[in-house]
């Protein structure tokens, strides 16, 4: 019976963890997959699961019937995954946001919050009922003992769900097929408890009928179902032609109103044929540099490529796209009529960041025509140290073209922050610069001072280029320079309401998420936008202040407490609750480092996650291993020694420099932190144990710890850590939340005295107070600072949308006082 229960806790990780992997993708797919949306994913996946856990711990005679019926909440798995799934795909819909619609963070967070619901509330639930389960067997040893024995073959099973669905989909398997396997592991689970439990056969008709599904193909059916689904949703009507996938992501191709398209994550990533919008790039850019001869063209651009091939001057045209196998693939299946033959064209499957680092190559003109940078996959290609290898790259004059989002008219404050970003961002590389305003904004970067705005010098130049009429006409460029907008939007970049020393994008310092953040808060009416900016220079402080109160706080209460009473468990549920924050927080700044050194996690989302899980499994072991009878370690030195390794282990990576990463690295340092992570939950578990806590009670507790704080951990991490604080102080950050542990334990072992629970009024009354002061003190200390930092700053409405908004009219700034209040505003008149 104890090996039936080892694998069916075992299979519970697997299927979990192999859930989330597929959940995963497409949840990035339906949510634009920026780095907002993959903190919240992570963010409301564990919040759920704490709130089943929490569940589990209030409703007693839930939990008990939970217990003798443990294999029918394992098969709620099933329904729960095809729930969750329909629930993500349909996301928008849900949602009331058409398909070309940004989301607000208003939008995915309600959405999210709903459609990761099924999985993470069985997942919840689980844990302690196994713990319950686990605890029940005679060679339990003890329930510190069975806590994290569920704890350890959890993340066992993990690690090989993680491993496993990334193999299957690197070859080729799709998602409905994997499905199936897990169901069929997941029945073969539950049968196996059955019959070690009543011998009943009839239970093995389940995994017979799962079987049966895989060999009738029926996950065929349903993968084609769902791309006819997520066709309609963008286009409105008609079926896909068909589908491929790569590392990255899943795209669909077919026939659209007389144009061959590939789709991919909600937008059009290929449109055939298009040789209007791609005749008008190549003359914008090629009338810089009128005797260009090679050129790369990154992103989207197979019509582009097309338009200068037409050019009989150009010797070389290199392709490629920020997934790296895209422009193999797609060459697959083009229609005949529409595929490139010339053998000028050349094709550069590989990472473009590396092939520079490693080749030297030279090129007279650079195109950078990529989707808006929502995410760190690529936000990498509009970095400093991007911009740099382009640079050696280019020949003497050459010249570089960058495409941003921008306006025809009035640019609002967001799109100003992000064209000030990339003007300063350039600049720093490049000696001369041309801006080429529209709804589709084109920096034209260069050291050499032949580069201009003046239309006219631009359009001669255009036309005597051989066969520049069949590109684009060359009068047309009269309309696509306009010297009068390019400086007033110039003048609108330099009038930003961000100090200058905030807007160079780096690898390290990524701008992306801070940009997608601030749009998405305007766009859904919150007032996070200010909040965010004024974060931005106030730096670290705001984080750290209430993690300092705490600590204060909580060394007093304990100094103060006296020896009667029960002990409490609070500091062994705070230590997971951080845990689980830094853990979580950790992976998702490993995650995107990762992405900005090698791409998306599309398909290797599962192996991080098996990789993590595989530390924490030997953490937990390790811990699981002294605290055992016979080797008994005390766990405030065990507790000591997690502290030291997790701070030394995020303090090298905080360090690292870039160039030292590599898929080996990574893998390490997941691990390490998987372990770090592992080790604290055995020392919170007999922590607990030894103050006589039950064991169905204590990994209730701290499940929900542990899950509440990767819940809040992914949130605050993708919210507001890494946008405004960068990857290194995000984790220098974590260093100092894990120990914010070690005073209070300290201080309990130097003068042995333990906390008390709150279970008297007079406790609970003592426990409320010091909650509400140091709450009230963390608010009252941030809000200072934080108005302090936005009295600092350039007014919330930048001059050029008040010349913008006053048109001829004069302006004038005034102040004033409102009447019952007494705040003071600004405003123009």
């Amino acid at each position: 019976m104890r090996f039936a229960r080892g694998s069916l806790v075992f299979s519970y990780g697997l299927f979990s963890i192999a859930a989330q992997a597929l959940l995963f993708r497409e949840f990035i797919t339906a949510f634009e997959g920026n780095d907002i949306s993959v903190g919240i994913f992570f963010s409301s996946w564990f919040l759920w699961v704490g709130a089943g856990a929490i569940l589990v711990r209030k409703a007693k005679g839930f939990a008990e019937r939970l217990v003798g019926n443990i294999e029918f909440l394992f098969l709620a798995y099933l329904p729960a995954f095809v729930l969750q799934a329909a629930l993500i795909i349909h996301a928008r819909q849900l949602a009331g946001v058409e398909s070309y619609a940004l989301w607000s963070i208003r939008d995915i967070l309600t959405a999210s919050a709903i459609v990761n619901a099924p999985i993470s509330i069985v997942t919840g639930m689980l844990f302690p009922a196994a713990c319950r389960w686990a605890g029940s067997d005679r060679a339990a040893q003890g329930g510190g003992l069975a806590v994290s024995r569920v704890y350890t073959l959890e993340a066992a099973g993990s690690f090989v769900g993680g491993a496993g669905v990334t193999v299957l989909l690197g070859l080729g398997v799709d998602s409905a097929r994997i499905f199936l396997i897990l169901s069929l592991v997941v029945t073969l689970s539950v049968l196996l408890v059955r019959l070690a439990r009543s011998k009943k056969w009839l239970w093995g008709l389940a995994p017979l009928f799962i079987i049966f599904c895989l060999m009738a193909g029926a996950d065929k059916a349903l993968t084609r179902h769902v791309q006819v689904i997520k066709w309609r949703q963008l286009l409105g009507a008609g079926a896909p032609a068909g589908s491929f996938q790569t590392a990255q992501s899943a795209y669909l191709y077919g026939v659209y109103r007389d144009q061959w398209i590939s789709v991919c994550g909600g937008g059009v990533a290929e449109a055939l044929p298009d040789e209007s919008s791609a005749g008008q790039i190549a003359a914008t850019v090629l009338c810089q540099n009128p005797d260009a001869e090679n050129v790369l063209v990154i992103g989207s651009g197979l019509g582009l490529c097309r338009q200068l091939l037409r050019l009989p001057q150009i010797e070389t045209v290199t392709w490629t796209h920020c997934d790296s196998e895209y422009v193999r693939k797609i060459g697959e299946i083009v229609p005949a009529e529409l595929r490139i033959t010339d053998d000028r064209l050349h094709l550069l499957a590989g990472d473009i960041r590396s092939v520079l680092k490693k080749e030297r190559r030279s090129f007279d003109t650079v195109i950078l025509n990529l989707p808006d940078a929502t995410s760190s996959v690529l936000n990498r290609y509009y970095t400093l140290e991007f911009y740099y290898l382009l640079k050696d790259s280019l020949g003497p004059d050459g010249v570089l073209a960058v495409r941003i989002a921008g306006g025809e008219n009035i640019l609002g404050t967001e799109l100003v922050n992000l064209g000030a970003s990339m003007k300063l961002t350039l600049e720093s590389v490049f000696s001369e610069l041309v801006l080429v305003p529209g709804e589709d904004t084109w920096f034209i970067a260069s050291d050499s001072h032949d580069i201009t705005g003046e239309p006219g010098r631009l359009r001669d130049r255009f036309a005597s280029i051989e066969g520049a009429g069949r590109v684009f006409t060359p009068e047309a460029l009269l309309s696509v320079y306009l010297p009068d907008r390019a400086a007033s939007a110039l003048k609108s970049y330099c009038d930003t309401d961000l100090p200058e020393e905030y807007l160079i994008n780096r690898d390290a310092r990524p701008l992306t998420p801070l940009w997608s953040l601030l749009l998405a808060a305007k766009q859904s009416g919150a007032p996070a936008a200010r909040l965010i900016k004024n974060l931005v220079p106030a730096g670290p402080l705001p984080f750290l202040i209430p993690v300092l109160i705490y600590v204060i706080l909580r060394s007093v209460y304990i100094w103060k407490s006296s020896q009667a009473g029960e002990p409490s468990g609070f500091d062994s549920s705070f230590l997971v609750f951080s845990a689980g924050a830094a853990g979580i927080g950790a992976v998702i700044v490993l995650m995107y480092l990762y992405q900005t050194r090698f791409g998306s996690l599309y398909l290797h989302i599962g192996i991080v996650s098996s990789l993590f899980m595989a530390g924490a499994a030997a953490g937990a072991a390790s811990i699981r291993c002294l605290s055992t009878e016979r080797r008994a370690i005390r766990a405030e030195i065990l507790l000591f020694a997690a502290i030291i390794l997790h701070s030394v282990t995020l303090c090298a990576i905080a360090f690292l420099p870039g160039e030292y990463w590599s898929h080996t690295t990574f893998a390490i340092a997941f691990i390490v932190c998987g372990f770090c992570a592992g080790c604290y939950f055995p020392i919170a578990a007999r922590q607990m144990a030894d103050c006589g806590f039950e064991t169905g009670r204590t990994g209730s507790r701290l499940e929900a710890a542990d899950h509440l704080g990767a819940a809040a951990g992914g949130a605050v991490t993708s919210l507001a850590l890494v946008p405004v604080l960068g990857a290194g102080a995000t984790l220098l950050g974590f260093v100092i939340l894990i120990v914010a542990n070690a005073v209070p334990a300290a201080i309990k072992a130097l003068w042995r005295k333990e906390a008390l629970s709150l279970d008297s009024s007079r406790l609970r009354l003592r426990g409320a107070g010091y909650c509400l002061f140091g709450v009230g003190a963390s608010i009252i200390l941030c809000s200072n600072l934080l108005a302090g930092v936005g009295a600092r700053l350039r007014p919330s409405l930048p001059q050029h949308s008040v010349r913008a908004l006053a048109g001829g009219s004069s302006v004038e700034q005034k102040s004033a006082v409102i009447a019952g209040n007494a705040r003071g505003i600004d405003y123009f008149d």
